[in-house]
C-alpha cells in the first residue's frame, strides 16, 4: 500500500508545471529605443545612431538572434536595440526581441530614433520629424520609365492599378502604415519648441540649396510622413515621384518630409507581436532626423551627389545630436512617470485611452 501511495504521489507531481526556482522574472521594459546602425564601437569612435543612447543604458546584454548586443538601464527600465540596416533586418531583430523571454515588453513604448533624408521642398536639413504615416515605396509594379507610355513621369504604380497615382488607392495593407497620431502629436507637443542647434555644417549644406525656400530654414521639430523602402534613392525625379506617391497613399493628409529605411519592418513585426500579446503596436513612435537632402544641390548630378553621400553623410553628427536631443525628453517622461503611462497611452488616438494587458 505504501508503494502504491508513493507511485500515486510521483504521478501527481509529474503533472504539475515546472517552475524552476532559479528562473528569473523577465526584466520590465518601459521604453525600447530602436536604432538601425552603428559604425563601430558603443563609444569612443565615430558615432552612429546607437552611441548617444548607449550613454544612458549601461548594461550590455547578449543578443545572439540580432545583429548587435542590447543595452539596458535597470534604473529606468530602458532597453536599446540596434536592428541592423534595412527593412528585413529590422523586422527580424524586432521579432527576435519581442519573443525573447528575458523581457516583459507588454506595456513597453517603442521609439525609433534614426536618421533620414529630407525633402528640400518641405524640410531643412538637421530637422527632427515625428512621423504620423509610413508609406512603403517598394511594394507595387515597376517598369523601366524608358518603356513607359507617353505622359508617364515614373514607371512605378500600385499593384492593383494600371497607371501611376491612378484614382484613389485600393488595398493599402502593403503600402500605408498609419501610426498612432495621438501619441505622435503628444510627443510633438512636448518637444516642438525645443531649439535644435544650427551647426555650421547645416548652414554650409543649406547654402547650396538656395532654390528651395523650405531648405533655407534653421532645423525644426516637425510632423509629417515618411517614405520607407529598402533602397537608398536620390535625385529630383525620384523625389518628385515619392512626393506624389506619399500623397496618393495618405490622401494628402500627412505630407512627405523624410525618406528612410527599416520602419515598415519594425511596424510589421510589432503588429505580429501584438497579435500574440507580446507587445502593443499602438505604442510606437517614429522620430527621424535629416542627415542629408534627397535631391542634389544645384549644378551637381544625382549620381555624383549620391556618391558623395555614400562617402560620408554631410550632416550625420548634427542629425544624431538632434535625435538624442528631441527623443530623450520623451524617453525620460515615459519611463520616469510609469504609473501614469503604463496602462494609459498619452494622446490618444482621440485623447488618453486605457490599454488592457494582454
Amino acid at each position: 500500500m505504501r508503494i502504491l501511495r508513493r507511485l500515486l504521489l510521483i504521478s501527481f507531481l509529474a503533472l504539475l508545471p515546472l517552475t524552476p526556482a532559479t528562473a528569473a522574472d523577465p526584466l520590465e521594459v518601459r521604453v525600447v529605443i530602436v536604432t538601425a546602425f552603428e559604425i563601430g564601437d558603443d563609444s569612443g569612435d565615430r558615432a552612429g545612431e546607437f552611441q548617444a543612447w548607449a550613454t544612458i543604458t549601461p548594461d550590455i546584454l547578449p543578443f545572439p538572434a540580432g545583429y548587435r548586443h542590447l543595452r539596458y538601464d535597470p534604473a529606468s527600465h530602458v532597453l536599446l536595440l540596434s536592428t541592423g540596416i534595412g527593412t528585413n533586418r529590422a523586422a527580424t531583430s524586432t521579432m527576435a526581441l519581442g519573443q525573447d523571454p528575458r523581457f516583459d515588453l507588454t506595456h513597453a513604448y517603442w521609439i525609433i530614433a534614426a536618421i533620414a533624408g529630407a525633402d528640400p521642398n518641405r524640410a531643412p536639413v538637421g530637422s527632427a520629424v515625428w512621423v504620423g504615416d509610413v508609406v512603403d515605396t517598394d511594394y507595387g509594379y515597376a517598369i523601366d520609365p524608358r518603356e513607359a507610355p507617353k505622359g508617364w513621369t515614373t514607371g512605378m504604380f500600385p499593384r492593383d492599378r494600371s497607371a501611376p497615382y491612378q484614382g484613389e488607392h485600393g488595398d493599402a495593407r502593403y503600402n500605408l502604415f498609419p501610426l498612432n497620431k495621438g501619441l505622435r502629436d503628444w510627443a510633438f507637443a512636448r518637444t516642438g519648441a525645443i531649439t535644435i542647434p544650427d551647426q555650421p555644417a547645416l548652414r554650409t549644406i543649406r547654402a547650396a540649396y538656395r532654390a528651395y525656400p523650405a531648405a533655407q530654414q534653421a532645423p525644426l521639430v516637425l510632423r509629417g510622413a515618411e517614405a520607407s523602402g529598402q533602397t537608398f534613392w536620390h535625385g529630383a525625379l525620384l523625389n518628385s515621384h515619392v512626393e506624389k506617391w506619399v500623397d496618393y497613399w495618405t490622401g494628402g493628409k500627412d505630407q512627405f518630409l523624410v525618406t528612410a529605411m527599416e520602419d515598415t519592418g519594425v511596424i510589421n513585426a510589432l503588429a505580429a507581436l501584438g497579435r500574440i500579446g507580446r507587445a502593443d503596436p499602438d505604442r510606437l513612435l517614429v522620430l527621424r532626423t535629416a542627415s542629408n537632402f534627397s535631391v542634389p544641390p544645384a549644378g551637381t548630378g544625382a549620381a555624383e551627389s549620391l556618391a558623395a553621400e555614400a562617402k560620408g553623410l554631410s550632416a550625420l553628427q548634427p542629425s544624431l545630436d538632434a535625435a538624442f536631443l528631441i527623443g530623450l525628453p520623451i524617453v525620460t517622461e515615459l519611463a520616469g512617470n510609469w504609473s501614469r503611462y503604463r496602462d494609459t497611452v498619452p494622446g490618444g488616438p482621440t485623447g488618453d485611452h486605457p490599454v488592457s494587458s494582454p
